[in-house]
């Protein structure tokens, strides 16, 4: 069975349509640059399909390679979904 990476999302913009800056907690499996995400699930209970890349993960203003359970970081993504009102983003490690 294949972990599923679950992130905990703090906060979220849009800093350009193709680009969010989110920051979020590590909830399950790690992540790593390259990695996708496929899922939000939104305050109110409700999911969409999201196509997201991780370009860069930030720890304390630092460029990380990956971020691993309990541990926060600033995350860039690319491509498309909405992120406002996420609560949590769900995807599966490359």
């Amino acid at each position: 069975m294949t972990a599923l990476i679950r992130l905990g999302v703090e906060s979220a913009e849009q800093a350009s349509e193709e680009k969010a800056i989110c920051v979020v907690r590590c909830l399950g499996h790690q992540v790593s640059v390259g990695d996708v995400l496929s899922t939000a699930i939104f305050e109110d209970g409700t999911s969409m399909k999201v196509d997201l890349r991780i370009v860069a993960i930030l720890r304390y203003e630092r460029p990380v390679g990956l971020l691993d359970p309990p541990h926060s970081a600033k995350l860039e993504l690319v491509g498309t979904g909405g992120l406002g009102g996420v609560l949590e983003l769900h995807g599966d490690p490359r």
